[in-house]
C-alpha cells in the first residue's frame, strides 16, 4: 500500500507540467513612484517581509586563523585560495589578512505596481491611432453624476464587441472573460549596498528607495502643503506569459505595445517614472514539478524548466501587425 502510494505521489507530480509562452522584459526605472499606502501627507510604495539575499563583502581574518577560517568558510571565499596564502606567509602570525566573502543581508521587499495598466493603455493608443475599435475598461455610457460620456473615439463599451471580440478584450479579457495574458514581474528588494556587489538570484531585482520631500506652493513661492513620496530607481524584469497561442499579427501587437510603454507610475509630468527597456526575449517553457531530494523528514520539490528560444518570431510578428488592417 505505501509503495503503491508513492508511485502515485511520483507519477502525479512528474505529470504536473505545463507549457506556456513567455515574454521577458528587462527595463530601467528613473525615479519612478508606484505608490500604493499613504499616512497623512505621506505616500509609500507597496512593501512586503523582509527577503535574505547575498552580497560581496570583505572581512578580517587573523593569518594564524587563515587556514581553519578557509576550511569552514570554503564555499563562501571568493578570493583566489594561493594568492590568499602568498600574501599571508608574507605577514605575522598575528597580523591581519582581508579576505572577499559572501555575506547575507536582509532587504525590504517591493512591488511593481501598474504594468499591465501601463501596457493595456500603450496598446489602447496603438489601436486608436489606427482607428480600430477596442474595448473600453467600462461598462458604464456615462459618469455618474454629470452624464458625459465615458467613451472616447475608436472606444466601445467593454464586451459590446460581441462575437467578433477586439485585441484589447482578447488579450486582457473582461468581467466574466478569463485574460489570455498574465503580466508580472520581479521582486524589488531595497538595497544599499553597490548593485555590482549583489549576487544574482532569480526572481529578485535590487534597487534603491528614497523618500523625497515636497511642497505645493503659492505664485510668490510660499509653500501652502508640504508632502512626502517614495520613489525607486535600478533595473528590473517583468514578463509576459500566455499559454494559448497568439494569432501572430496579434503577438506583434501585443510586442509593439510593450515597446510603448516609456512610463510607470505618477509623476510623469514632472520627469518622474520613466522607463528604459533594455532588451526583449521570447521563449517556449517547459516547466515541470518533481520529488527532489529528502532531508530531514522533508522532500524538496524542485521546479525545472527547458527552454526554447523563439525570438526568431519577433520581427515576423511585427511585420504581421504592421500589415494588419
Amino acid at each position: 500500500m505505501l509503495k503503491y502510494m508513492v508511485d502515485y505521489m511520483v507519477n502525479w507530480l512528474v505529470i504536473m507540467t505545463q507549457t506556456f509562452n513567455r515574454l521577458t522584459i528587462r527595463v530601467y526605472a528613473y525615479f519612478t513612484k508606484t505608490l500604493n499606502g499613504s499616512s497623512g501627507s505621506s505616500s509609500f510604495l507597496m512593501k512586503g517581509g523582509e527577503i535574505p539575499y547575498q552580497f560581496q563583502g570583505k572581512t578580517n581574518v587573523k593569518v594564524s586563523d587563515l587556514e581553519e577560517f578557509l576550511i569552514l568558510n570554503k564555499d563562501i571565499v571568493l578570493d583566489d585560495l594561493e594568492e590568499l596564502r602568498a600574501k599571508a606567509s608574507e605577514k605575522k602570525k598575528d597580523a591581519k589578512i582581508q579576505v572577499s566573502i559572501l555575506k547575507e543581508e536582509y532587504g525590504n521587499s517591493r512591488a511593481v505596481k501598474g504594468i499591465r495598466g501601463a501596457l493595456r493603455h500603450s496598446i489602447m493608443n496603438i489601436l486608436h491611432g489606427k482607428g480600430i475599435s477596442y474595448c473600453s475598461p467600462t461598462m458604464k455610457e456615462q459618469f455618474k453624476g454629470t452624464g458625459e460620456p465615458t467613451l472616447l473615439e475608436n472606444e466601445h463599451l467593454m464586451g459590446k464587441c460581441g462575437e467578433s471580440p477586439c485585441a484589447i478584450r482578447r488579450l486582457f479579457g473582461m468581467l466574466g472573460e478569463k485574460s489570455l495574458i498574465k503580466v508580472w514581474s520581479d521582486v524589488l528588494i531595497q538595497t544599499d549596498k553597490s548593485l555590482n556587489k549583489i549576487t544574482a538570484q532569480k526572481g529578485l531585482s535590487f534597487v534603491h528607495v528614497s523618500t523625497e520631500n515636497r511642497h505645493s506652493a503659492r505664485r510668490d513661492g510660499k509653500s501652502l502643503q508640504d508632502f512626502s513620496e517614495q520613489y525607486f530607481s535600478g533595473e528590473f524584469q517583468f514578463y509576459v506569459e500566455f499559454t494559448k497561442e497568439l494569432p501572430e499579427w496579434l503577438l506583434g501587437l501585443l510586442v509593439k505595445g510593450i515597446f510603448g510603454i516609456t512610463h510607470l507610475g505618477k509623476g510623469e509630468n514632472s520627469g518622474y517614472g520613466r522607463l528604459e527597456i533594455k532588451d526583449i526575449t521570447f521563449e517556449r517553457i517547459f516547466q515541470e514539478r518533481k520529488l527532489g531530494t529528502e532531508i530531514n523528514g522533508k522532500i524538496a520539490i524542485l521546479e525545472v524548466e527547458q527552454i526554447e528560444n523563439q525570438n526568431h518570431l519577433l520581427q515576423e510578428c511585427l511585420d504581421e501587425w504592421k500589415a494588419y488592417n
